[in-house]
């Protein structure tokens, strides 16, 4: 089990785990887009560089695992600068959709820009890259291309978990985006879950665009003791008004430590921000 240092604290872990992980044991936040715990590592977002001692350049955090004796740093200057400039190369094209999207008030975006962004665009409106919006691509799933900021936690999902690859990388450069393949839409019973993992307001759900602002919404956990697994159940839905009664038509659920497979909307256990 390495011992190693991080921000100055000293932390021993399992062996072959990652910095980005080890971090989160010990409640040092790195910033990250692309990792999920349930999925491979992509790293592709480079939103979790820290400064690593004696390795030249920044390293990804979470695909760089923990050794004997080595010195981390999250919350230097080089670090700093580093992560905002990942952010801001991530919105020079995202579109000023804020006030209208369903993803508003627990968006990975929004969280990260006010505590490592803050800063002025350097990109006119006008030059943003325009992509199609508003798609229905099969299940319970919209998909607003324009929002996408390329995590790929969607396509690893379908690749791994569903094995049904509906969703690709498809163009280049800064016209890069995903999509369903043509003529192909989505089709398996945890489509649901793209909503849940996206980090950003992307793919969203058919049955909840629109319904209710989640400051709105109020959380409410049950047992399911029917469940094999000893599953819980996790109901988010409009709190109650001043007159007493709950609007239960706005509701969000998801399933946790089960596999069941109901309909298409139907979430196996993945949550965004793990």
């Amino acid at each position: 089990m390495p011992t190693f240092l991080i921000n100055g604290m000293s932390a021993t872990v399992s062996e072959g785990t990652t910095i980005l992980n080890a971090a989160n044991e010990i409640g040092v936040e790195i910033p990250h887009y692309c990792y999920h715990p349930k999925l491979s590592i992509a790293g592709n977002c480079r939103m979790c560089l820290v400064e690593v001692e004696k390795f030249p350049k920044l390293q990804t955090a979470c695909s760089t695992v923990v050794t004997e004796g080595m010195v981390v740093r999250t919350d230097t200057e080089k670090v700093r600068k580093a992560v905002t400039g990942v952010l801001e190369f991530i919105l020079i094209h995202h579109p000023i959709d804020c006030p209208i999207c369903d993803q508003a008030g627990e968006c990975g975006l929004q969280n990260y820009y006010m505590k490592f962004g803050l800063h002025k665009s350097r990109y006119a409106l006008e030059d943003k890259v325009h992509k199609k919006k508003v798609q229905d691509i099969g299940g319970q799933i919209v998909l607003d291309a324009e929002r996408c900021i390329l995590c790929s936690r969607c396509v690893r999902f379908l690749r791994e978990v569903t094995g049904t690859c509906e969703m690709e990388f498809f163009n280049r450069g800064d016209h890069s985006e995903i999509s369903i393949y043509p003529g192909k839409p989505l089709a398996n019973n945890y489509t649901g879950n793209l909503a849940d993992i996206c980090p950003v307001g992307a793919l969203t759900s058919k049955d909840f665009r629109f319904k209710c602002r989640v400051w709105f919404l109020r959380r409410s956990t049950r047992s399911a003791p029917a469940a094999p697994t000893g599953a819980t159940s996790t109901r988010t839905s409009r709190a109650t008004s001043s007159t007493g009664s709950s609007r239960a038509a706005t509701t969000r659920s998801t399933r946790r430590g089960c596999a069941t497979s109901g309909g298409s909307n139907t979430r196996r256990p993945t949550r965004p921000g793990s």
